[in-house]
């Protein structure tokens, strides 16, 4: 699967129609299911412009005063973790992509954009609904069975459509000159719905992993004093000497990966990959958990083994797959990357993590449910 997407050009690098999302919720304006043509091409240029490698060194401040605040929130009230992760992703991409400060979970921008992603994560799921496998459904008048995806696809379009038109609106006085204003728009609001729950789950995974494995934990705590002044707080520029801490964000990609399954891609002609033939217009949906999980009889795939990214030759790092493969990786890669390993960092070096505790004092199991949508 990775040799096939990474090595054969932008052979796939379209985007399957899904009649519910890129149809009826429109989507098929934002980045992410925009199909390759001219369109793709200009958001991939304004994203360059902004979310390059180089480019997302002018956020490196927002980035740690926002994780260092997410570290004050969990001091107050650790119990509301998830909130506050969520809130801490929303200021951050907020920040950086529209200028925006948030403060609370309840504002109007985070409540947009939550309720309108909840929708969008479920849409972009093949097979959600029967209508994108059996297209000329769409034709089916809504008072006959199986057509609530019009309900769905109508009320979810009304969702995105006010959230990427209201943030649009507050920073259009600020539009780059020469830049369609429609494909910025898109543009913008795409780097929230890439980044918001893809960030957040990644946290929670890593918070969630820590309580489970605290001798893992342990470890991370101990490079992060050794490397660490006293009363100084983790930086960027400290991600190159914490090989620990980032082996355990490398690790929690592979245990729970944000996406089990990558939006589906279509072929753009017919092609010959080693004895197999494909035609144009094949559907490609990555397994993104089975590469993941592959069989290893050093460090089995159920094995929390954050060691394996620090061995002479290393598990290959799942940042080269998780956020998809060659033309259709996520555009916030490296504002995510860089975001999730300050809070992973800030936080292993303040707080201890571990289950919750019962009344008689015995540690409760944790017990995780995860959503069905297309972000875990």
């Amino acid at each position: 699967m990775q040799a096939l997407l990474a090595k054969t050009g932008n052979m796939f690098c379209s985007r399957l129609h899904l009649v519910v999302a890129s149809e009826l919720m429109d989507l098929v304006n934002s980045t992410a299911l925009a199909p390759f043509g001219k369109r793709w091409k200009s958001h991939q240029k304004f994203i360059h412009v902004t979310f390059s490698l180089s480019s997302i060194r002018k956020y490196d401040r927002v980035l740690e005063d926002v994780a260092f605040q997410f570290n004050e929130a969990l001091s107050r009230t650790s119990e509301d973790f998830v909130n506050h992760s969520q809130l801490t992703v929303g200021h951050i991409i907020m920040n950086t992509t529209y200028g925006i400060s948030v403060d609370s979970p309840n504002d109007q921008y985070i409540f947009k954009a939550k309720e309108a992603m909840t929708m969008v994560s479920c849409a972009t799921v093949l097979g959600a609904f029967l209508v994108d496998l059996v297209p000329s459904f769409k034709y089916l008048p809504t008072w006959t069975p199986f057509t609530s995806f019009h309900h769905i696809g109508h009320h979810g379009r009304s969702l995105v459509a006010k959230l990427v038109e209201t943030l649009f609106q507050y920073v259009k006085c600020e539009i780059a000159q020469n830049v369609f204003e429609h494909n910025v728009k898109w543009v913008c609001a795409s780097m929230y719905a890439a980044g918001q729950e893809v960030i957040s789950s990644s946290i929670l995974n890593m918070i969630m992993a820590m309580a489970k494995y605290s001798e893992k934990m342990k470890i991370a705590q101990a490079e992060l004093d050794e490397v660490l002044s006293t009363d100084c707080h983790p930086t960027i520029a400290d991600r190159k000497n914490l090989l620990y801490v980032h082996a355990i964000i490398k690790e929690t990609l592979c245990w729970h990966p944000p996406l089990p399954m990558d939006i589906a891609q279509c072929s753009l002609e017919d092609m010959q990959y080693n004895k197999y033939f494909i035609s144009k217009g094949t559907i490609v949906i990555p397994n993104i958990w089975n590469i993941a999980h592959q069989a290893d009889e050093v460090f089995p795939p159920d094995m929390f083994a954050s060691e394996q990214f620090l061995q002479p030759n290393p598990t290959q790092d799942p940042s080269e797959y998780c956020f998809g493969f060659r033309c259709r990786v996520c555009p916030g890669k490296y504002l995510a990357e860089n975001s999730v390993f300050l809070i992973t960092a800030l936080v292993l070096s303040a707080f201890d993590i571990s289950p919750a505790v019962a009344p008689d004092g015995t540690k409760i199991p944790i017990s995780v449910q995860y959503s069905s949508g297309l972000v875990r």
